[in-house]
């Protein structure tokens, strides 16, 4: 009777084990801080992947590019450096976030509260003005990297 458990066990361990490989990705396994490092003079090599954040640390790249993807669809895109776009600084906006599980896409982009509410009050007016009711920020596709994690590569960054 222990030979019959103990084999049972071993073929049920082996189950969960085989299921967990093909586990696909969801919306909340991508919820957290992702940061993408810009090496100075090596923008083109660098190939524009974020990767996730595991603990606070110190950055000491020119720059780096973060995104906290939240629930509720909220996103904060941080651009911080020390030579900031134009001089600025750091800075971050809020934006929001979709994830297409079948394409394996997620788009960042920016939703103006007064045109949502004029589209929903309005809609006849607001197809007369032709407007998006959303502006792309960035579109990152999923990637698995070298050491079997996942990254998100800038597919088209406005």
């Amino acid at each position: 009777m222990k030979r019959t458990g103990f084999i049972t066990l071993i073929c049920l361990a082996f189950g969960l084990i085989v299921n967990g490989q093909n586990k696909s990705i969801t919306k909340t396994d991508l919820y957290g801080t992702w940061i993408l490092v810009l090496k100075e003079n090596n923008h083109e090599d660098d190939g524009f992947i974020f990767v996730k954040k595991k603990e606070p640390e110190t950055l000491k790249a020119d720059m780096y590019i973060t995104i906290s993807l939240l629930e509720l669809d909220e996103c904060l895109v941080n651009y911080d450096n020390a030579h900031a776009y134009c001089g600025n600084g750091a800075f971050s906006t809020d934006y929001s976030w979709t994830f297409d599980k079948g394409l394996e896409i997620v788009n960042i982009y920016k939703s103006e509260k007064w045109l949502k509410e004029f589209k929903e009050k309005y809609p006849d007016e607001f197809k007369k003005f032709n407007m998006p009711d959303k502006y792309d920020e960035m579109e990152l596709s999923l990637v698995v990297l070298e050491n079997k994690n996942i990254g998100l590569e800038i597919i088209n960054w406005e």
